[in-house]
């Protein structure tokens, strides 16, 4: 843990669908690690949860490119010019090297990184924390560079595999350290970097939040619930479990599907349901608090989580919607993609299918609704699975660890790819 306050940047504070990142400022906070955010952008989600109102960090924006805001940025770079011109000079050098031929973006970066820059010195920050190795990762290093500080980066899912490994490798290689969220991303970052120190550190989750005691009991003869939450988007595979509930209807299943998020997808997955006559069954709930999510987790029979890896690559990690729905007690059903099978045991704490198979996906919700034995043991599992390996102070601990070391044993170089042998 730092003496000084942490500086935690993020792309957008709040946004609604991260609730990983708003849970470790909360459990930073809790465990007395002073914090000072920083957000690249407003928010863009018309609610958020309630959970936010609870984060104690000062939030400061970093102000977009606009005419307005050049005087402002002109005195912060010229006082790092005039304090480090060598650094500033190196800065804008390694800006520009870093996006060849995209010197229009690498000059925002740099005149961004410059203004995060002095307000880190202002706020006595001594390292930078920052969530997604995309454009957070290139703002990160730039400023840490301008203030002569240390930063760290997490990395997830989209911003590793829909980025380019030399970019990735050159990210890397710069930060003290990276933490991503599954096995198989470290995996990944450490065949592009292999030197560079990379430790797995899952997402953890407040289990006394997320508790079975708050399931309800079905009214009787009402049909089961299943429940999928998460962004409307390709990687999620939603149509597949569109597809899997018109199987289960025409096999003369009476249920419910209740899918809860919000994303380009929505017309496109609106347009599915009514084209299989499922108007009346299967429903887009939209964008929900934490707690209507809570309630929803409450009223399910079978959570559902259909990912794919899709053409780009881009792929899920472990989901936290995933994580709550099994903290709840319930029972789910998800595709051995990426890292789902890390958290999720066949048969053990919940079922695994392929993806992109409604039949396969069918069958294994039809297997736990007529077998409510099962169900309720890998309900049960899967709360075991999530208290014992996904607590959010154990998995908290790790990054301070990280954090107190000394910089030489965190440079990178130091590490080789055994740094993985830091789990949670």
């Amino acid at each position: 843990m730092l003496a000084a306050p942490l500086g935690f940047l993020v792309k957008t504070w709040p946004k609604l669908s991260e609730t990983f990142i708003l849970e470790e400022v909360l459990g930073l906070e809790r465990r007395g690690q002073a914090l000072h955010l920083y957000a690249l952008a407003p928010p863009s989600d018309d609610i958020h949860h309630p959970a936010v109102q609870r984060v104690r960090a000062p939030l400061h924006c970093v102000p977009p490119l606009a005419w307005r805001h050049v005087p402002v940025f002109l005195g912060r770079h010229l006082g790092l010019l005039a304090r480090s011109p060598l650094a500033w000079v190196g800065g804008l050098a390694a800006a520009l090297a870093a996006a060849p031929g995209r010197w229009g973006a690498a000059t925002q970066d740099f005149v961004r990184a410059g203004w995060l820059a002095a307000q880190l010195k202002r706020d006595g920050v001594p390292h930078l924390h920052a969530h997604f190795i995309s454009q957070p990762a290139d703002v990160a290093a730039l400023a840490a560079r301008l203030a002569g500080l240390p930063f760290s980066l997490s990395a997830h899912a989209k911003d590793i595999y829909l980025s380019e490994p030399r970019h990735l490798r050159r990210k890397l290689l710069a930060a003290r350290f990276t933490v991503s969220c599954t096995e198989a991303n470290c995996k990944v970052l450490r065949g592009i970097a292999p030197t560079a120190r990379i430790t797995r550190m899952y997402h953890g989750i407040d289990a006394a939040l997320f508790h079975p005691h708050q399931r309800q009991v079905p009214a009787e003869g009402a049909p089961p619930l299943l429940l999928a939450v998460g962004r409307l988007r390709e990687k999620k595979g939603l149509d597949t479990l569109v597809d899997a509930c018109a199987l289960l209807r025409d096999r003369g299943r009476t249920l419910r599907c209740h899918i809860v998020g919000y994303g380009e997808q929505q017309a496109a997955l609106q347009a599915r349901i009514q084209a299989a006559g499922l108007g009346g069954q299967v429903q887009l709930l939209g964008k929900l608090a934490r707690e209507q999510v809570i309630a929803c987790y409450a009223q399910a029979s079978v959570f559902v989580q259909p990912s794919r890896i899709t053409a780009d690559g881009d792929r899920d990690g472990i989901p936290n919607v995933l994580l709550e729905a099994m903290a709840m007690g319930l029972p789910v059903v998800a595709s051995a993609i990426s890292g789902i099978p890390e958290l999720v045991s066949d048969r053990r704490n919940g079922l695994l299918v392929v993806p992109d198979d409604p039949a396969a996906l069918a069958n294994a919700i039809t297997s736990l609704l007529d077998n409510p034995a099962l169900a309720r043991q890998l309900g049960h599992a899967a709360r075991v699975a999530v208290t014992q390996r996904f607590d959010n102070d154990l998995n908290l601990q790790q990054l301070e660890q990280l954090l107190a070391m000394p910089h030489d044993c965190t440079a990178p170089g130091h590490a080789t790819g055994h740094a993985g042998s830091h789990h949670a």
